[in-house]
């Protein structure tokens, strides 16, 4: 009886270990599977960068404009210049050899020559192997040439092949999705900045307003999908958006209203309006950003603890809001920062005083960084809100 129980027990034992043994080869497998799937992918990514690398140094056939390659250069004189503020500078000389890449002079060699100064503010130092545009001049029989832009698509492109191929990696079909929504808002982007130049709008802003609630609609649809979710942030941040631009806007009314628009950059319509409407685009964005992580975060937690209260959710959503909301308006303020950084420097390399220079080159952006961070402070409470009161008690989330 014992010796029947104890080949039972063996029996059961050996069953028990090749079944986990069994277990444990499919997991191994399916963990294989993946890494020869992510294999793939990395292979497939570097092949179509290297493709895409070797095809943008040679597409200067498609080019209407002239380019040459540098062949060689030779280094001339250098000078020393200072200005009536006593800033020193130093200014140098090339003589640059090229042969031209596309066009009626194809495979002629050229000379060119060029002059560059260590601060930089409207030159550039050229190297061998670079690729330029030039303006070609035949004179006394003789092709010369004058370098008039650096070819710059190999390195934006291989940016953008970078990007595509880091979301792919990081995130799969998610980072695709996102590709996709960056792609239909810049050319929505196109579009309406064409219906503003063709139509020639007196109050154009009220335009790029409408594009703003396109860019969240096709953001949110394309990224979280259209369901209950999609549906409270979009309310979230057409809430946060309009309450900072509204108050905003009466705030600056209120004050008198004195910024200097004309400081804008090429502005050839109602300074103002371009403002604004700027101002709405860098809010959206901001706001966009608070809504999406706060209404996520709730919708998370309602799944998972499916009983949980309203207040609580609500509690919960305030909390992360408080979480992201200082490195939010960090951020703005740090792009604000680089892109008045060389005007300011200029500005104050110049003889300019502090006052100034803020107010000619600071001004503008610190109130959209002002009125971005009364957008998010204001988006917290409202996404917190909106999103736990979309809630019933014991209802389950789903697919919603």
């Amino acid at each position: 009886m014992v010796k029947k129980k104890l080949k039972s027990f063996l029996l059961i034992f050996m069953l028990w270990n090749d079944s986990a043994k069994l277990e444990e080869l499919k997991g191994i497998d399916q963990m294989s599977g993946k890494n020869m799937k992510s294999l793939v992918t990395v292979l497939i990514l570097l092949m179509v960068g290297a493709f895409v690398y070797i095809f943008t140094i040679h597409d200067a056939f498609m080019y209407d404009r002239d380019i040459g390659q540098i062949t060689r250069i030779s280094n001339g004189t250098t000078k020393r210049t200072e200005d009536e503020f006593k800033n020193i500078d130093h200014q140098h000389s090339q003589k640059i050899v090229m042969v031209i890449k596309n066009g009626k002079y194809q495979g002629k060699k050229v000379y060119a020559a060029n002059s560059w100064t260590d601060s930089g503010a409207f030159d550039q130092k050229f190297h061998t192997g670079q690729q330029v545009f030039v303006d070609l001049q035949k004179k006394n029989g003789r092709l010369t040439a004058q370098i008039s832009d650096y070819k710059r698509d190999t390195y934006l492109i291989m940016l953008s092949w970078l990007v595509v191929s880091l979301l792919i990696l990081t995130m799969r079909f998610k980072g695709l999705k996102t590709l996709l929504s960056v792609a239909l808002n810049f050319v929505v982007f196109l579009i309406f900045v064409n219906l503003d130049v063709t139509l020639n709008l007196t109050n154009f802003f009220w335009l790029f307003v409408v594009s703003a609630f396109i860019f969240t609609a096709l953001s949110l649809v394309i990224v979280i999908g259209w369901n209950k979710q999609c549906a409270v942030t979009f309310g979230a941040i057409v809430a946060g958006t309009a309450a900072g631009l509204l108050i905003g806007i009466l705030v600056l009314n209120y004050t008198g209203d004195d910024l200097h628009y004309e400081a804008l950059d090429f502005a050839t319509q109602s300074p103002k309006q371009l403002f604004l409407s700027a101002t709405v685009i860098g809010l959206l964005g901001a706001v966009m950003d608070a809504a999406t992580d706060i209404v996520s975060t709730v919708f998370e937690i309602r799944r998972a603890h499916p009983h949980i209260k309203q207040q609580q959710l609500f509690s919960s959503g305030l909390e992360v809001g408080r979480s992201i909301l200082g490195p939010l308006i960090n951020v703005l303020l740090l792009i604000f920062f680089a892109e008045t950084f060389a005007m300011g420097v200029l500005f104050f390399r110049t003889g300019n005083s502090i006052g100034y220079t803020f107010e000619w080159t600071m001004s503008l952006g610190i109130v959209q960084s002002l009125i971005s961070g009364i957008g998010i402070a204001l988006v917290v409470p409202a996404a917190s809100g909106l999103a736990s009161l979309t809630f019933k008690r014991g209802h389950k989330v789903g697919n919603d």
